[in-house]
């Protein structure tokens, strides 16, 4: 995902919900975002340029699907966090807010020590 791809939090928001759900309508999303459904399509329509979402036609309703899996993103985080892509600081280290739930302990404790051997160096 490019920089321009990056998800916003409402983007990942979003996806969290798609994620745990399988999939949701617009007007669900809004409900579990607590967003208005012009937001909320908003915010999906940015997802399906992403590629990050599909749309799929079930019954009378539209059923926006993930197509980017937990742990493509969660990758792509700490991808960003390791290169230095975001807000760049000393040592090429950017500033990526995870929440704990969010990485897996082994890949934290991996991430500490890589942020710990760059600052040695």
């Amino acid at each position: 995902m490019s920089q321009s791809e990056r998800l916003t939090d409402d983007e990942n928001a979003t996806m969290r919900i798609l994620w745990d759900r399988g999939g949701a309508s617009v007007s669900e999303l809004a409900m579990a975002t607590r967003q208005p459904a012009d937001t909320t399509l908003a915010v999906l329509h940015g997802l399906r340029r992403k590629g990050a979402v599909e749309r799929q036609q079930a019954g009378r309703n539209i059923v926006y699907r993930p197509c980017l899996n937990r742990e493509t993103a969660r990758t792509h985080a700490l991808g960003r966090l390791l290169c230095g892509e975001e807000a760049g600081g000393e040592n090429g280290l950017g500033v990526v807010v995870l929440r704990e739930s969010d990485v897996d302990p082994k890949d934290w404790a991996d991430l500490q020590a890589e942020i710990a051997q760059r600052r040695k160096a």
